[in-house]
């Protein structure tokens, strides 16, 4: 079975979904205030989830490399593919995702950059993620017949 064949969106989701798992894990165990993995488990899963989206409506395997770890190129992307008839996001959402973009583009949350960062609440992204996964799951478990 070649690659192209393999990697199917509801293998994406559920790797979307394993990975706001993760995050989740970490914001409710209070022992640790883990930010660079926390944000870096929160924006994968944000990129998996358009991904999965993307791959469930037809994508290519090119295509989502083409998009590589820009999250905003991502949700532009599923726009342009239909996400807006599963799920309406709001502006503060869309912005939310510009603003952790900026760091987990350019890979900020695997390899420290210093300065100062401004980054959304993790509670917002988790919301956000989870209504994605929620609104795209059909989607994606339909796509594997």
């Amino acid at each position: 079975m070649i690659e192209e064949e393999r990697t199917t969106g509801m293998g994406l989701w559920t790797d979307a979904q394993e990975m706001l798992d993760a995050a989740k894990h970490l914001v409710d165990n209070k022992k640790f205030e883990l930010v660079q993995p926390l944000y870096y488990l929160l924006g994968h899963s944000l990129e998996l989830a358009f991904k999965s989206f993307l791959r469930a409506r037809g994508a290519s395997l090119v295509d989502l490399k083409n998009i590589g770890h820009d999250l905003d190129r991502g949700l532009i992307r599923a726009e342009q593919m239909g996400l807006g008839e599963l799920v309406n996001l709001s502006e503060k959402e869309k912005a939310v995702i510009t603003m952790i973009n900026r760091y987990y583009k350019s890979k900020e949350f695997e390899y420290r950059v210093t300065g100062a960062k401004r980054y959304p609440l993790s509670s917002d992204l988790i919301s956000l993620i989870e209504r994605l996964l929620n609104a795209t799951e059909l989607t994606c478990i339909r796509s594997i017949n």
